[in-house]
């Protein structure tokens, strides 16, 4: 008879926790899916900001207007034409940095923003002065 009551306790562990551990896995790959959408927003944002330059090249250095662009915003995307270069920023999140990797094919014009230089993926100085509209802790990619 004990083991018949073990058996069942084992049995009630079981079934109460197979739920808990599919939704932790459920909500990770949303979070690992929202992630990988972000850099293919990022790629696809640097990608039509490219374009808008090479149809405009006397733009003088400044922020373009997304609706310049004909871009709908995403919150946290920003851009900057400094310096001849084009900064694609926002805050860094916890797998960004890998993902837009990931979509960039590795580029090593992605990078962090410490004490106002460009850190790559793996913290290596760039040897690149970032604009001081950019903040600190902002994860960029550059052209």
């Amino acid at each position: 008879m004990i083991y018949w009551i073990f058996a069942a306790f084992i049995g009630f562990l079981v079934y109460t926790q197979v739920p808990v551990r599919h939704q932790a896995d459920v909500q990770a790959h949303a979070s690992v899916s929202d992630t990988r959408l972000q850099a293919i927003q990022t790629v696809r944002y640097m990608n039509v900001l490219n374009d808008w330059r090479y149809d405009h090249p006397g733009q003088p250095d400044g922020v373009i207007p997304d609706a310049t662009l004909g871009w709908s915003p995403v919150p946290g995307l920003n851009n900057l034409i400094a310096g001849g270069r084009t900064w694609v920023w926002q805050p860094d999140t916890p797998g960004l940095m890998a993902a837009l990797l990931q979509q960039t094919r590795q580029s090593a014009l992605t990078g962090r923003v410490s004490n106002r230089r460009l850190n790559d993926a793996q913290g290596n100085d760039m040897q690149v002065s970032v604009p001081p509209t950019v903040p600190d802790g902002s994860l960029v990619w550059l052209n």
